[in-house]
């Protein structure tokens, strides 16, 4: 039997670890339907309202972003054309789907998902990057009304499985998440690009002598 390493179970941020995402598509495409509306200004308005925040926190609905922004622009784009060009902003890390499919086939760690997301984003990234549903354990921001940094909702995710912070490793783009998880224990990698998330990840989950 294979000795294992120091590492038992892996925890994956979503957008900019196992898919790429860009919102600046969303806003471009919401103003290119509508031809009188400035990207930047529509944007700066989402940001600004923190409704972004709001949507992965689970206090603000897809359809009430929808009905504020019809409201304030006076858009004419029908709600079906809206989540379309909101949910159709993300892009395969092939990387990253070739280290999820192989470390779910080999059965040597315990895999998680630990995103800060929405109801539509999710359910489109499980559609269209089938790899993902491979993470069946997950804690969902918009679920549990919480958002990374925040240390409750790495404690969440560590109570829900029973995972031990020393052998359990967050995978996230964010520095300030990173920070969090490692303030209670745990390894972690910043996500920047694959090669040096595979060096990181294998001195981390070196085999002691």
């Amino acid at each position: 039997m294979q000795k294992k390493g120091p590492i038992e179970n892996i925890i994956f941020d979503l957008g900019n670890t196992l898919v790429y995402f860009d919102f600046c598509y969303f806003y471009d495409r919401v103003a290119l339907h509508e031809k009188n509306l400035n990207a930047r200004t529509f944007k700066n308005f989402v940001q600004k309202n923190k409704y972004d925040l709001k949507i992965t926190r689970g206090t603000l609905s897809i359809k009430e972003f929808f009905k504020i922004l019809k409201r304030k622009f006076k858009l004419k784009i029908g709600y079906s054309d809206f989540l379309y060009f909101y949910t159709d902003i993300f892009w395969v890390n092939s990387s990253m789907k070739t280290f999820v499919e192989k470390i779910a086939r080999i059965k040597r760690f315990k895999i998680f998902l630990l995103s800060n997301t929405d109801s539509a984003h999710i359910n489109f990234i499980d559609k269209n990057f089938p790899f993902v549903k491979l993470l069946k354990k997950r804690v969902l921001s918009y679920k549990v009304k919480l958002n990374k940094p925040q240390k409750k909702i790495f404690q969440l995710i560590l109570q829900k499985y029973k995972l031990e912070p020393s052998k359990t490793v967050l995978v996230d783009d964010i520095k300030e998440n990173v920070i969090a998880s490692e303030s209670l224990g745990m390894k972690a990698i910043q996500y920047k690009n694959h090669k040096a998330f595979l060096k990181q990840f294998s001195k981390l989950n070196k085999k002691p002598n």
